[in-house]
């Protein structure tokens, strides 16, 4: 029983992840997927990722608890990535 609540917690926690990595692809600033013309279908599924991820976590946690989780972790997750991808792309070329 504990290991089945831990699986839905880390589930949820995934889900909402992805999702957050999906509205971020949607964004029209974002520097991963610039010129994609899949905005809005990516942010449907974001979204409702987002929403399915926050369900599974209230199955694990309270209602305020679950949307706490969820919120902070998209928040992290969209501090996190601009930055990530920033540093992939390396630093810009000096200009002489």
């Amino acid at each position: 029983q504990k290991r089945g609540k831990a699986l839905i917690a880390i589930s949820g926690g995934l889900i909402v992840l992805i999702s957050s990595l999906l509205l971020y692809l949607a964004a029209p600033h974002q520097k991963l997927l610039q010129g994609s013309s899949l905005s809005r279908p990516i942010a449907w599924a974001g979204l409702v990722g987002l929403i399915v991820g926050t369900a599974l976590l209230m199955r694990w946690a309270g209602s305020a608890t679950s949307i706490f989780i969820a919120m902070t972790v998209a928040m992290a997750f969209w501090s996190v990535i601009p930055l990530a991808i920033a540093w992939w792309r390396g630093a810009p070329e000096s200009k002489s």
